[in-house]
């Protein structure tokens, strides 16, 4: 049980707590009816100072910071928080605040899945009007499990390492139409750091210790989140399947069993499947699958796997540059709203040639995507072909090769072909 004078003192040391941000291009609206606002995301993605990016531009509406609270559920002095201590948390804010007790106040849960039935304490403040916005590292706070707790009443918000976007303008650069030869020159000096290190917010703001932070982010992800909540006994299998994915281009649940097998890593194929799965779960992980109605056929192509940012590509040992590229244009797809598997797949044509990404809408295919690094005389055949391919068996016209420096628009066969450098591509989403 929590003593209430950790409550008390918890609720005080927010109360003298200001932070400075940066703030994130990430459209959100706190519900008036009874919805609360989940925030998800990768650990150290930056989902705690969003909320507190929530909560500064409530006092700037005029709502009283007495009038809002946050918890971190990690903090050691709440280990193991109960139902019960929640509710006992409510009674010493209540208590402090008497005042509130008949207003709308707006409670910030940061880090809620480490509580056991977290959504009831949820629930019962919304049937009292509160406002809550509740943060969490798992994917599971958007299952269907989780909606069915919360019985309809949520509203998911995914916050991500930095954009591109958000990078410039943590680097006072303003986003616009045309730009100085200066500031191009800057811009692609970012978008090189970018692209070998990613957009962790540690990283972003402190690049000198870029290594020593994503190698820490890669063991928390791993050792708390995974090894701890799920309790897994072969630790050594688990390393090497992240990295498996980290290094490969396409993997299946049979492939990556096989590979662990043939280096004397004994694991049953079972194991490999939940290993994969609580990757999955932390969301650093994605396994991107192919657009096909066949489940025979999309088991045997298997998926493209993809890490949430490139940092942790560096640090697992990724120099690639053109594998780094394709990472990087997964993970802003992400960050744009596509979900993959549902409105993102990548391609295999019915002559077996592939195409990276497809773009998906309800009426059918919205755009077709390569990348690759350079478009040069080895690989232009193979690029251009898959597209034109891909673009007939589709019925798509909107096709695209996203390079790292190469612009131009080809004709090929009855159809156009844009060619985009990424730092273009990325500013014009």
């Amino acid at each position: 049980m929590i003593p209430k004078d950790v409550w008390g003192r918890i609720i005080r040391d927010y109360l003298e707590w200001d932070v400075e941000l940066i703030e994130r291009n990430i459209k959100y609206t706190i519900p008036k009816v009874q919805r609360a606002l989940v925030i998800i995301g990768p650990r150290r993605a930056g989902k705690t100072y969003f909320m507190f990016q929530i909560i500064k531009e409530l006092l700037k509406q005029g709502v009283r910071k007495e009038e809002t609270v946050y918890i971190n559920l990690e903090d050691p002095r709440l280990i193991d928080t109960s139902l019960e201590d929640l509710l006992g948390f409510l009674d010493v804010y209540y208590s402090q605040f008497p005042e509130n007790v008949k207003k709308y106040n707006h409670f910030f849960l940061d880090e809620i899945q480490t509580v056991k039935n977290w959504e009831k304490f949820v629930r019962f403040l919304l049937d009292k009007n509160q406002r809550v916005v509740v943060s969490g590292s798992s994917s599971r706070l958007l299952s269907k499990e989780i909606a069915t707790e919360l019985r309809g009443r949520s509203i998911p918000i995914k916050v991500y390492p930095f954009s591109f976007k958000e990078i410039l303008i943590s680097h006072g650069i303003k986003l616009d139409t045309f730009y100085s030869t200066y500031e191009e020159a800057k811009i692609k000096k970012l978008l090189r750091q970018y692209l070998l290190w990613g957009g962790y917010p540690e990283v972003v703001l402190d690049f000198s210790l870029r290594r020593d932070i994503l190698q820490e982010i890669v063991d928390l992800t791993i050792y708390r989140d995974i090894i701890e909540r799920w309790r897994v006994t072969n630790i050594k299998a688990l390393r090497v399947l992240f990295k498996m994915l980290a290094f490969s281009s396409h993997l299946s649940i049979s492939k990556a069993y096989k590979n662990l097998k043939g280096i004397g890593i004994e694991v049953g194929k079972t194991t490999v499947a939940n290993y994969l799965e609580y990757l999955d779960d932390s969301l650093i992980f994605y396994a991107l699958k192919p657009l096909v109605k066949s489940y025979k056929l999309q088991e045997l192509y298997g998926f493209k796997p993809y890490l949430v940012d490139n940092g942790l590509l560096a640090v697992l040992g990724i120099e690639d540059e053109g594998k780094l590229l394709e990472n990087l244009v997964f993970v802003e797809l992400l960050k744009a709203g596509l979900e993959p598997n549902r409105d993102l797949y990548y391609y295999r044509t019915r002559d077996n040639k592939e195409v990276d990404f497809v773009l998906k809408e309800k009426k059918g295919v919205k755009e077709i995507v390569q990348v690759t690094y350079e478009i040069n005389d080895n690989n232009y055949e193979r690029e251009v072909s898959a597209l034109i391919k891909a673009s007939r068996e589709l019925g798509c016209n909107d096709l695209l090769i996203i390079t790292w420096d190469q612009e131009e628009v080809i004709k090929e066969k009855g159809k156009e072909i844009k060619i985009v450098p990424l730092w273009k591509w990325l500013l014009s989403r």
